[in-house]
């Protein structure tokens, strides 16, 4: 696991501090090995709605993160599959790498083929990141696998 996380953590902090573009792909050894590729970036304002125009991949594009209005703190993201049958879904993360529980549902399910490209999966924010820094990992599982991480001011 924590091969998995550290060059996450280094690559997150790296944008941070601007050293790395965030359209810049990155993939780890472990990551390679279970035909998962991941493109980091961070989310500080995301809650009026942001753009997020560098997260593309042959499997699926992230377009867009924001806030759903209601009772309880939601975040969505929206993007366009580009033809390959699977499902999108998101899961939530500490920054030290442990997943963090979501409560059946708590977090959406998109499915996407040739005819449904576009998507939203939502996901109730875990408690336990309100206020803080995280990771949210929304993938793309089919024939064919590829991640997104994405710190995340909650």
């Amino acid at each position: 696991m924590f091969s998995i996380w550290l060059p996450l953590v280094m690559t997150s902090s790296a944008l941070l501090f601007g050293a790395i573009p965030s359209h810049v792909p990155t993939t780890s050894s472990a990551a390679w090995m279970v035909a998962v590729q991941e493109f980091d970036a961070f989310l500080q304002d995301w809650k009026k709605g942001q753009t997020l125009a560098n997260l593309r991949h042959p499997l699926f594009d992230l377009t867009g993160v924001s806030a759903v209005s209601g009772m309880m703190e939601i975040i969505r993201f929206s993007g366009e599959a580009h033809g390959q049958a699977g499902e999108i879904t998101l899961s939530f993360y500490t920054l030290e790498g442990d997943k963090v529980f979501s409560p059946p549902g708590s977090v959406s399910v998109a499915r996407v083929d040739k005819k449904r490209r576009e998507f939203q999966v939502t996901g109730a924010i875990p408690r336990v990141l309100r206020g803080r820094m995280g990771v949210v990992q929304v993938t793309f599982m089919g024939e064919k696998r590829a991640s997104y991480l994405l710190k995340v001011r909650f």
